[in-house]
């Protein structure tokens, strides 16, 4: 479930790596511990749209990305430019896209995350909410000291239920050839369990993610929607 939060992590900066310290919140610690730990990944729906300069949508489309599929499969077109797509436009497109490796995620949320330096920032009988600052050692190569990352606690169950992030000013990518502009991570997850259930908790279909990039000032929107837990393929079987 942290497998898309985590790249976009890691398509900003470097990795890092840590474990909590005697300074982080124990409920705080133990929810993303256990949050790390889950089993599965998540598929999801992808919208990219790319704009004119006067803002009008200049080309759009929608894919679906299922990582219980083979990975000849993995990537689905759905539809280009508002029109389902053609059987010509899903092979060619597919063929592309799923001939591009697999990319590894070999590392946990915490290595990403300055859990000694969270802070409460918001507190009722239900949930606890803290902000949660990146690590430095994560920002090699950008710095996201502009991105603001809130995660919320479900006091009950003493798992994640939410995780939150939203940027206060654009982000200089790619050696100043690109801007992050916009951010909006709105992930819910849906408890199924307590603290000492094994189960993994969901993530909330209508959960969104939006990223804004200007590369070379043209402009280009992604957002993640529709996200499902699935079991990863398992090419050996």
């Amino acid at each position: 479930m942290h497998r898309l939060l985590i790249l976009l992590l890691a398509s900003f900066g470097g990795l890092a790596s840590a474990s909590p310290g005697a300074g982080v919140p124990p409920m705080l610690a133990k929810a993303l511990e256990r949050w790390s730990a889950e089993q599965g990944e998540l598929a999801f729906t992808q919208q990219t749209r790319g704009f004119l300069p006067d803002g009008k949508v200049k080309e759009e489309w929608i894919e679906r990305y299922d990582p219980s599929q083979p990975d000849s499969r993995r990537w689905r077109l759905i539809e280009v430019n508002g029109v389902p797509a053609t059987d010509v436009q899903s092979r060619n497109w597919e063929a592309r896209r799923n001939a591009k490796p697999k990319r590894k995620v070999d590392k946990s949320t915490l290595d990403y995350l300055d859990l000694e330096h969270s802070e409460l920032v918001g507190e009722t009988p239900k949930n606890a909410r803290y902000r949660v600052p990146i690590r430095p050692e994560a920002q090699r190569l950008v710095s996201l000291d502009e991105v603001d990352l809130v995660v919320t606690v479900d006091k009950q169950s003493g798992n994640v239920a939410g995780i939150g992030a939203a940027l206060r000013e654009p982000i200089r990518v790619l050696l100043g050839l690109a801007r992050i502009t916009d951010l909006d991570v709105d992930i819910r997850i849906r408890p199924v369990g307590d603290a000492s259930s094994r189960v993994p908790d969901d993530v909330e279909s209508d959960s969104t993610v939006r990223l804004k990039v200007s590369k070379l000032g043209a402009p280009v929107e992604y957002n993640w929607s529709d996200f499902k837990r699935v079991a990863p393929f398992a090419s050996g079987l």
